[in-house]
C-alpha cells in the first residue's frame, strides 16, 4: 500500500497519461452545441444543465485518453516505454479504475440533463475506437471523428430532450467530426521516424480546434450576446502552446 499511493498520486504522470493539452479543445464543443440551438428551445434553466455538460464530456474524453492507453499498453511498452503506464509511474490498475469511475460520473451527469441517448451511443464509440477498431484504416478515424461529433451534440442535449435534431448544431457536430477524421488519420503514422506528419504538427491541428469552435460559438447570431462567450475560448491557445510543451498531446 506504501508503494501504491505515491505512484496514484504521481501528478506529473498522471497529467500526460490524461494529455493536458488536449482537455483544453472539449469545453469549446460543449459551448458550441449549446450556443448553436434555436433560441427558442433554450429556458434559462438549460444553463445550469450547460454546466453539468461540460464536466461530462470532460470526462468521457479523459476516460477515452486512458483506455487508449490501457489497450497501447504491450505497443507503448516496445515502442514508447516513458509513457505513463509502461514506465510503471500510474498502475494499470489505478487507470483502468480512474477511466470507470469517469464514464460512470459522466453518464451519471447526462442522465441529470436528460443526454444519455447521446452519452451512450458517445461512450460505445469510444470503447469500440480504444479496443481496436482505431487500427482499421478509415474505421478508426471515423470512430474518433464520431466521438468529437457526439461531445458537441452533447452540449446542445444541454438545450434538448433526447437527441439534438436542428440543422445548426448538427451541421456543426458532421463538420467538426469531418475535421477530427482528418487529423487522426494524418496522424496515424506520426510517431515513425520520417512522418510527414509529427506529433508537433499534430499537436497544431488540434490547436486550431479552439478557433473554430469560438468561429461557431459567434457564428450562432440568433443567441446574442450569449454567442459571444465563445471569445472566451481564444486565451485558451497560449495555454494549450504551452502545456504542449511539457504534456505532449499525441
Amino acid at each position: 500500500m506504501e508503494n501504491f499511493l505515491p505512484r496514484f498520486r504521481n501528478r506529473e504522470a498522471w497529467l500526460r497519461l490524461l494529455r493536458l493539452p488536449n482537455l483544453l479543445t472539449v469545453p469549446g464543443d460543449i459551448l458550441a452545441g449549446f450556443l448553436l440551438v434555436p433560441r427558442a428551445l433554450v429556458t434559462p434553466g438549460d444553463w445550469a444543465q450547460l454546466l453539468l455538460a461540460i464536466p461530462a464530456g470532460l470526462l468521457l474524453y479523459a476516460a477515452g485518453l486512458i483506455l487508449n492507453d490501457l489497450f497501447d499498453y504491450a505497443v507503448d511498452l516496445r515502442d514508447r516505454p516513458q509513457r505513463p503506464l509502461p514506465s510503471g509511474k500510474v498502475y494499470r490498475e489505478s487507470a483502468a479504475a480512474g477511466a470507470l469511475v469517469f464514464l460512470w460520473i459522466a453518464a451519471f451527469l447526462a442522465a441529470f440533463f436528460d443526454a444519455l441517448s447521446v452519452a451512450i451511443p458517445l461512450i460505445l464509440c469510444i470503447i469500440l475506437y480504444d479496443t481496436g477498431l482505431k487500427r482499421i484504416a478509415y474505421v478508426g478515424p471515423a470512430l474518433m471523428g464520431a466521438c468529437r461529433a457526439g461531445n458537441l451534440l452533447l452540449g446542445a442535449a444541454a438545450a434538448y430532450e433526447g437527441v439534438p435534431t436542428a440543422p445548426a448544431p448538427v451541421a456543426a457536430a458532421i463538420g467538426l467530426g469531418l475535421y477530427i477524421a482528418v487529423v487522426t488519420h494524418l496522424a496515424r503514422n506520426e510517431t515513425r521516424p520520417g512522418a510527414r506528419f509529427t506529433p508537433a504538427y499534430i499537436a497544431r491541428l488540434l490547436r486550431l480546434l479552439i478557433p473554430i469552435q469560438a468561429l461557431l460559438c459567434v457564428a450562432a447570431i440568433h443567441r446574442f450576446p450569449a454567442n459571444l462567450l465563445g471569445l472566451a475560448l481564444l486565451p485558451l491557445l497560449r495555454v494549450h502552446r504551452r502545456w504542449a510543451a511539457r504534456f505532449p498531446p499525441s
